[in-house]
């Protein structure tokens, strides 16, 4: 390889790793290890000489395999989308990992290089099968080969090619979903992972557009937005439009998370941002706050949406003062993470009338008489 590099003119880099070590040390299979090792290398190289970018050589069949592996380990819908043609490096916030070799097959780039006389190396380690990876390529992929022999176009591009047209209408920038026809499709939730994701849908929000699907009620009236895009639901359709949004519906830093919201229009399982809860309309005596169970006297419809800086609420007991939800995060002791998914009911501006799960504000609390709404995280 260094001869080859030289002939071409091109810079040729090597290192040595005690593998096994690493791996011992720090808890890793042989294959994290060598993953971290190098990736870790490939970004300090980078650093030093200036570079934007690393270039990798994973391809349809790499792809398959990880998607498979992925399915094995209970993903979610990021998953079950394999591996991106662009990611950020391991080890490096400032450089990326590029893969353009991922509509190639395995197959098809061994012929390339035989054709060109372009010399071909076998890893010796990828006919250990006791490699999970190994054991999907050796043994299990061969058996989905003689059931259908282009299994691997089917679970990759042309399974979006194919179907896509039978449940889509494309308008300019508009795209509508039929969601019964998507249903019917037999793994619709990836084709749903790929349809959105170009319009900058993350994972959380197709996850709950799914759940959507799945569940079939509540379906009507909900909206998700995207940096750019705004998703709707109808009655029988998914509509997704460029968002034409002002800067008080973006938030102060134009951040399209504040603009999340659900509609609660009746009572139902519901999910936004990833963060599910049931809402229910009981009959209760006691007027007390259960822990973990947002109890409110409330009507439907109302309205749950993501925190924002700013809101704030009069919490039940504290003889109507007013408290910011940040200072309750902290007294609280939210992790971050609890932070950032923190969900509330919202009233107007920025006063909010439930940090759901936690607290509720005075101006909905329970008195023993007749229904009221009970929120439940999930």
């Amino acid at each position: 390889m260094s001869e080859w590099a030289a002939k071409k003119g091109i810079p040729y880099y090597k290192k040595d790793f005690n593998t096994n070590e690493y791996a011992s040390i720090h808890g890793l299979s042989i294959e994290m290890a060598a993953r971290e090792l190098r990736y870790g290398w490939f970004a300090s190289i980078c650093e030093e000489d200036g570079f934007n970018a690393v270039a990798v050589a994973h391809n349809a069949n790499d792809n398959a395999e990880t998607l498979f592996l992925n399915l094995l380990r209970g993903t979610g819908l990021k998953g079950i989308c394999g591996m991106k043609e662009v990611s950020p490096l391991l080890g490096s916030s400032t450089v990326s990992l590029i893969r353009p070799l991922l509509v190639f097959s395995r197959d098809e780039i061994k012929e390339y290089a035989l054709k060109n006389g372009l010399e071909w190396r076998e890893d010796s380690t990828n006919a250990d099968s006791s490699c999970k990876r190994n054991l999907i390529r050796n043994e299990v992929f061969p058996l989905f080969e003689k059931i259908n022999p282009s299994f691997l176009e089917t679970i990759t591009a042309d399974f979006v090619a194919s179907h896509a047209p039978n449940v889509t209408i494309r308008e300019g920038s508009v795209m509508v979903i039929d969601p019964v026809r998507l249903s019917e499709i037999p793994n619709w939730e990836y084709l749903l992972y790929r349809l959105l994701e170009p319009y900058g849908f993350n994972e959380s929000v197709i996850s709950d557009i799914a759940l959507l699907i799945r569940d079939g009620s509540t379906f009507s009236g909900r909206r998700f937005l995207s940096k750019e895009y705004l998703a709707e639901t109808s009655r029988d359709s998914i509509t997704i439009s460029f968002a034409r949004l002002g800067r008080e519906a973006q938030g102060d830093k134009g951040d399209t998370l504040a603009a999340m919201t659900v509609e609660c229009q009746g009572p139902g399982e519901y999910s936004l941002e990833g963060v599910r809860f049931i809402v229910e309309q009981v009959q209760v005596e006691d007027p007390r706050q259960p822990e973990g169970v947002t109890v409110a006297d409330l009507a439907f419809p109302f309205t749950v949406r993501r925190w924002q800086a700013g809101d704030w609420m009069r919490p039940l007991g504290m003889k109507g003062c007013r408290k910011k939800l940040s200072d309750m995060f902290v007294d609280l002791k939210f992790s971050p993470e609890q932070k950032e998914k923190a969900l509330v009911i919202a009233d107007e501006g920025s006063h909010v009338l439930a940090l759901i799960g936690y607290r509720v504000d005075e101006s909905v609390k329970v008195e023993p008489k007749g229904p009221v709404i009970r929120i439940r995280l999930i």
